[in-house]
């Protein structure tokens, strides 16, 4: 399988970044983006009609100065994320001059070309899009709402003729007695890779927004130690094939296995040998089970079974095979010990339409079948023990 690189694996974590990698990253291209325009600009005074015809000499001193203030503070935005950086510092300041900066430098450019341009549009629409989802709701909304109202208040007081609009153009290149293709090819080709960036960190985003939802649940209904179902989740999953089984009239089985003498592993060798008990069990279980049966862990050393569309000698057979399995378990510590573990079961059969039974929840199953996991433990543990009504049972034991 090929593998992902480094720098693209580090880019699809751009959501889990601090906020002062993410305004530095975003400094970074800004200044690149900022640099093309300012060339585009220099390019258009110098060497073109179009700025003959249509840009003004006032309009292009204002762009330079535009331009150099958008160089210069995207340099010094960099230069303080990377002292930042290096420092393995952070400063709160930091985002709040990178959004401020960014929207002043927009605000400047959107007044300098125009308000009613599709970059400027673009920009206004697309920026506070990723910024909401790479720094939340609160720190963008402040400088979206401000961007927002000097835009408008700007076109309003353009069309009183209060304020100049789009300085930069003597005539605006796109009329309808008029249309520059030169100024249309130059705003599409800065259209194009700004959406592009836009839309490929939005779908980097997303993606990871996508996997971290689906860890949060993951963790939500599994064990954080052995990966098995958790008790909430254990109990639905139980309770789906309960609802299953009235329905087909299938038997069912459902046991709890709790490990013998496990306090004294704890106690003797520690909890992180405990735990790679644990662990290893949980495997086993896994290993022994069938891919309809379903296994997990409702806390300490217990762990439950459900064996749907099961009889009691299915049963019998599967846990036999487990219980034998960990019996033969060798579990390795650090210092090159090795443990042996055994395991109690007790086991319920569940039927849907039997005669004369009482209709039981999840809850009421399990604590019959842990009244059978007392009595194998009673009876001299490591042993499969079945309940019944009127206290008959079957069992095996090594």
């Amino acid at each position: 399988m090929k593998k992902t690189p480094a720098r693209l694996l580090t880019l699809y974590r751009l959501l889990d970044w601090s906020d002062r990698d993410k305004c530095l990253l975003l400094s970074v291209l800004l200044w690149g983006y900022m640099g093309l325009v300012y060339l585009w600009h220099l390019f258009t005074v110098h060497f073109t009609d179009f700025a003959r015809q249509f840009v003004s000499a006032e309009g292009a001193e204002v762009m330079n100065q535009v331009m150099i203030l958008n160089q210069v503070g995207w340099l010094g935005l960099i230069a303080w994320g990377s002292l930042l950086r290096r420092r393995e510092r952070h400063s709160r300041y930091y985002p709040v001059a990178f959004m401020s900066f960014f929207s002043i430098g927009f605000l400047l450019l959107a007044w300098t070309v125009g308000f009613y341009s599709p970059m400027t549009g673009m920009v206004l629409m697309g920026s506070p899009l990723v910024g909401f989802i790479l720094f939340g709701f609160p720190q963008v909304a402040w400088n979206f709402a401000f961007s927002v109202l000097v835009v408008l208040l700007l076109a309003w007081l353009s069309v009183l003729e209060y304020s100049a609009h789009a300085i930069y153009f003597i005539t605006y290149p796109i009329t309808r007695e008029v249309v520059s293709y030169y100024w249309v090819a130059s705003t599409v080709a800065f259209m194009v890779p700004f959406i592009a960036t836009v839309i490929t960190l939005i779908s980097l985003l997303l993606r990871r927004w996508i996997y971290r939802e689906a860890q949060i649940r993951d963790q939500a209904v599994h064990d954080p130690l052995t990966g098995l179902a958790n008790r909430r989740e254990l109990f639905r999953l139980l309770a789906h094939e309960l609802a299953r089984g009235r329905r087909s009239g299938l038997p069912m089985a459902i046991c709890i296995m709790d490990l013998d003498h496990f306090k004294r592993i704890n106690d003797q060798y520690g909890h992180g040998a405990g735990d790679r008990v644990l662990v290893k069990m949980a495997e086993t279980l896994n290993a022994c089970l069938r891919e309809s049966d379903l296994v997990g862990r409702i806390g300490g050393e217990e762990f439950v079974l459900v064996m749907p569309e099961t009889d009691a000698d299915g049963a019998a057979n599967v846990l036999e095979r487990c219980r034998d399995a960990i019996a033969s378990t060798k579990v390795i510590l650090d210092d090159g010990g090795i443990l042996h573990v055994t395991a109690s079961f007790g086991a319920i059969i569940w039927l849907a339409d039997a005669a004369g039974q009482t209709p039981r929840s999840e809850a009421q199953l399990l604590s019959l079948a842990d009244q059978a996991l007392y009595q194998a433990k009673e009876q001299g543990r490591n042993r499969v023990l079945f309940w019944q009504d009127a206290y008959q049972t079957t069992s095996s034991a090594v």
